[in-house]
């Protein structure tokens, strides 16, 4: 009786053993390989500025598309600011590692006066006053985005790290965005 019982426990272990030898590892590489070839086929098929709406959310998807800013689940790292202090309509801080983009979106038919001076700060100066401190901003071509880009990670005078050239191409996309 014994060396039945012992013959089924080794049966049955067998079979524990073939049945959990599934290769789990080659199913997670064969989708990590599918996501991969959709990144690079997503990538192959990269969309201009000309492919998003002059809006706000255009901005906002191109700028993701692109790379510069993610928006995690349930928008964690997005952070919507008090835009009118500058004179825009909308605006939204993108946090991700080290590194905060902010977006704004101007109206540029109404009459400001908070928005003209802000726009014109940036124009001349390359920055404008917030609160007594002063902000580093980019306005894109056409005037009515701007951009504030910060990355913890690019020291004073750093104009080779990887993390300045990524801040150059996102400044260089911003400010193209709808000529």
């Amino acid at each position: 009786m014994k060396k039945i019982i012992t013959a089924a426990i080794a049966l049955t272990m067998i079979a524990a053993l073939f049945a959990g030898c599934s290769d789990g590892l080659a199913e997670k590489n064969s989708a990590a390989s599918t996501d991969a070839t959709t990144a690079t086929e997503a990538a192959t098929e990269a969309k201009t500025a000309a492919d998003y709406g002059d809006t706000y959310e255009g901005l906002r998807d191109y700028m993701q598309d692109k790379g510069y800013i993610k928006i995690e689940d349930k928008e964690s790292n997005v952070t919507e600011m008090q835009a009118d202090l500058i004179g825009a309509e909308k605006g939204c801080r993108y946090t991700m590692n080290t590194i905060k983009v902010e977006l704004y979106a101007f109206n540029l038919k109404k009459d400001n006066k908070t928005r003209n001076k802000i726009i014109a700060s940036v124009k001349n100066n390359g920055k404008f006053t917030l609160y007594s401190k002063d902000v580093t901003a980019y306005l894109s071509d056409s005037g009515k985005y701007l951009m504030i880009y910060t990355d913890s990670a690019i020291g004073t005078n750093d104009t080779t790290s990887d993390a300045y050239k990524l801040q150059q191409e996102a400044i260089n996309d911003f400010k193209s965005f709808k000529k």
